[in-house]
């Protein structure tokens, strides 16, 4: 009866092969601690930014298995996402089973004399070893394919790339010739479960024995000195994204969810004493910010996403991080830039182009954002050179002089309330604020929102008041265009106020102003129940307080605005409402939810004058596409960029814009 297993080493024994092994092993290791120390020596350059790893380090460990291990950010595309799903799950099967094989020569052999590598569960282990160098080679076909048959345009081919598709390739191949000469010598049938070493051995059928152990043995060292050579070449190669981008997806973790701190701005650190702000040299990132660099894969995903990119802007995501990447490298390889890397690496045009709506980030497969970059060199501009662009400049002198962005006096923050009885926050006690914001207070078209929402919650009978003449811009506008000093000002006069009056529950109409309260006052020490208004009117209807009915004809669509899903998480509950007031038909867009277009108005850009195709033109394409008599969205600016898109596409006689509040008083 033939034993079922193999001998370790088989015929490359006598030659030392277990010792040149080990040597090749040592040498490998060497050069990968060579260069780990010298890439963490370069990621060093930047500031300190301490990490706490030990918060919610559970979530954090479940984040990376289900988008680092199981691939579920990565697999939201389904070619590029199975192929990088088979490269990574063959070799990690690939790697158990050489983990395996070398514990059973290496240890169990030497010192126990046990082999386990035999019977049944040599079976099994042969054919999920050669089940794993499958549908890695798979993977790197569809790979190949991707990169040099598709082309597609988000993609740029380097050397290097090319270099690593084929040494894994040729790695692959060598390893299952080596064993298909191996089942040659003998033709076992039980090596069969080996499968496509067993077929690949029919490549040596018909050879004279001694030619094929000279065959194996070339191919057996070949094997293995291009496996350790692949091993070594990781830390100099883009195949360095094994370490650098699983510990990006473990750094970031449960932050880059909406429970988390998405879509919230960082503060200067010790703003009191700094003596310049925001950052124009590389060393001035955090080395947090740098390793973001380098874990970048080159894929793409965020400039397919970007609305500036995707009407010609001079932004894409993918170019901003690698341009600095590339700066990066040559700072730390002794090339000083004395000019800055603004107008130098990154034009300041570029800078003004990003409308801050997180989809490069939220999209990204390893959790890599680009704001937190760009608001830094927004800051410089801002701060340190006073350098900003003409619409800006109006913006914070209104923002200064009245406390919003229009100039308007704060008399006409309560022109919406006329006819309503709304209480005043600040003289009554009252279980929720109402933050109306800037936009709804004093833009005559979202006054209209604000009067819906009030009417909703009076109808609901719930206890509310607003600040009226009291409220001020939440920061929003100050901060995302690089004015820090201006929000500090803003909001921490802002969380003053409410902390005095006690204010505990905040609901607002504005997902900007949601995001500020909720996630960024929070820094001031203003720590609030924030409510969108699709929540709370989803949870008055969920609890019996709010009864409508179907009351929206035609063809409806919904636009996600970007601070309140992407950033925010907020899907679902403004679509249930939509569902139980529409009376015609639903149909989403094509980019909807995570994949969502932005209306352009965000990261102050709805304050700015838009050059080159206009962003919410390319949205309302999307709406038109579906024949939706209706856009309904739950933003401010949102509302105002439909509205503007529906004009100027000549569409107003077979296309409206709504807020979900005007929606739901229609079937109250």
């Amino acid at each position: 009866m033939v034993d079922i297993g193999r001998e370790i080493f088989w015929n490359v024994k006598d030659t030392g092969a277990q010792w040149i092994s080990y040597a090749f092993m040592i040498i490998t290791f060497i050069i990968l601690i060579v260069g780990l120390k010298k890439r963490y020596a370069m990621w060093k350059i930047g500031k300190p930014s301490p990490i706490e790893f030990k918060k919610r380090l559970g979530e954090r460990i479940g984040y990376f298995i289900a988008n680092g291990i199981f691939h579920k950010s990565i697999l939201r595309e389904a070619f590029p996402g199975w192929m990088h799903f088979f490269i990574f799950w063959g070799f990690l099967l690939l790697t158990i089973g050489t983990a395996l094989v070398a514990i059973q020569a290496d240890f169990t052999d030497l010192f126990f004399k046990v082999q386990f590598l035999k019977g049944g569960f040599y079976l099994i282990f042969s054919f999920f070893l050669d089940l794993g160098g499958l549908i890695a080679i798979v993977g790197i076909v569809m790979a190949i394919i991707r990169r040099y048959v598709q082309k597609p345009t988000r993609l740029d081919n380097k050397p290097d790339d090319a270099i690593v598709l084929a040494w894994i390739l040729v790695v692959l191949v060598t390893g299952f010739l080596a064993e298909g000469a191996r089942i040659a010598y003998a033709m076992p049938d039980f090596e069969k479960w080996s499968f496509l070493g067993y077929l690949t051995a029919y490549i040596f059928a018909g050879m004279p024995k001694e030619a094929i152990t000279a065959t194996h043995k070339v191919l057996w060292y070949f094997h293995m000195v291009i496996s350790f050579g692949l091993l070594a070449y990781i830390v100099y190669s883009r195949l360095l994204h094994i370490i650098t981008s699983s510990l990006n997806m473990m750094f970031r973790g449960v932050e880059d969810v909406p429970e988390g701190t998405r879509g919230a701005v960082a503060p200067i650190e010790d703003f009191e004493n700094a003596e310049e702000f925001g950052i124009n040299s590389i060393n001035g990132f955090t080395w947090r910010q740098i390793f973001d660099l380098d874990a970048c894969t080159r894929c793409g995903r965020c400039q397919d996403l970007c609305p500036a990119y995707n009407t010609e802007k001079p932004l894409s995501p993918k170019k901003f991080i690698q341009d600095l990447k590339g700066e990066w490298e040559r700072y730390c390889a002794g090339i000083k830039n004395e000019d800055g890397i603004i107008d130098t690496t990154i034009l300041e045009e570029t800078l003004w182009s990003c409308t801050a709506c997180m989809a490069c980030q939220v999209n990204c497969p390893v959790s890599i954002p680009t704001f937190d970059k760009n608001i830094e060199m927004r800051r410089y501009l801002t701060l340190t050179l006073s350098k900003t662009t003409s619409e800006t400049k109006l913006l914070f002198k209104n923002l200064q002089k009245n406390n919003n962005p229009y100039g308007m006096g704060k008399k006409e923050r309560l022109g919406w309330t006329e006819g309503l009885d709304i209480r005043n926050a600040a003289e009554q006690e009252v279980d929720y604020l109402y933050w109306v914001g800037c936009v709804a207070s004093l833009d005559d078209r979202n006054r209209k929102v604000a009067r819906s929402f009030a009417t909703i919650l009076n109808q609901a009978g719930v206890n509310f008041g607003i600040l009226g003449t009291d409220e001020m811009c939440c920061g929003d506008p100050s901060r995302r265009c690089g004015n820090e000093e201006q929000y500090l000002g803003t909001a921490q006069g802002n969380v003053e106020l409410l902390n005095e009056i006690g204010i505990k529950k905040i609901i607002t109409t504005c997902p900007h102003c949601y995001t500020t309260l909720k996630k960024e006052y929070a820094q001031l020490g203003g720590n609030f129940e924030v409510y969108h208004q699709s929540e709370f009117i989803y949870k008055l209807i969920n609890e019996g307080k709010l009864k409508v009915n179907p009351a929206l004809e035609g063809k409806v669509t919904f636009h996600d605005p970007c601070y309140l899903g992407r950033v925010n998480g907020i899907f679902d509950q403004p679509r249930s409402v939509l569902d139980k007031v529409t009376k015609g038909t639903y149909e989403e867009m094509g980019r909807n939810h995570n994949q969502s277009f932005c209306c352009g108005g965000g990261g102050g850009r709805i304050w700015m004058e838009e050059h080159h195709k206009r962003i919410n033109h390319a949205r309302i394409d999307e709406a038109i596409a579906v024949q939706a008599n209706t856009v309904v969205t739950a933003c401010p600016y949102c509302l105002i960029m439909m509205e503007d898109a529906i004009k100027d596409k000549e569409k107003i006689e077979t296309m409206k814009a709504l807020d979900l509040s005007e929606i739901v008083v229609k079937g109250i």
